[in-house]
């Protein structure tokens, strides 16, 4: 039981952190003549707009739901997306069970 609900608290951390990187990617799409040239919306820009020295496969491993991410790295990541452990909550919060199978199936569609 406790494995099952580590796995289901390391999805809804990749879902989250994927969703606060795509509200990123749609403000580079809503004025793209803006100062949005700065906004980090990649994997590659979160490790290097990261104030410490955090490697683009941690990055990678938070997003994919398949490893543990400590805390530390969640929040050096929503840090670097520009966001604030509120705003990782509140997005946390509104993930439904839905959501949570609907990402599993996308992982086993990757997968084979």
């Amino acid at each position: 039981m406790y494995e099952e609900t580590e796995k289901i608290i390391m999805i809804k951390v990749a879902i989250t952190l994927r969703a606060l990187l795509e509200r990123n990617r749609n403000k580079n799409y809503a004025d793209p003549n803006a100062e949005n040239k700065a906004l980090v919306n990649s994997y590659e820009k979160i490790a290097t707009n990261s104030s410490s020295d955090i490697r683009k496969a941690t990055i990678t491993n938070a997003f994919s739901g398949k490893k543990k991410s400590t805390m530390i790295t969640v929040i050096l990541i929503v840090d670097s997306l520009g966001y604030t452990m509120n705003d990782f909550g509140e997005q946390y919060d509104k993930i439904t069970d839905k959501d949570i199978v609907e990402f599993k199936e996308n992982i086993l569609k990757i997968k084979s």
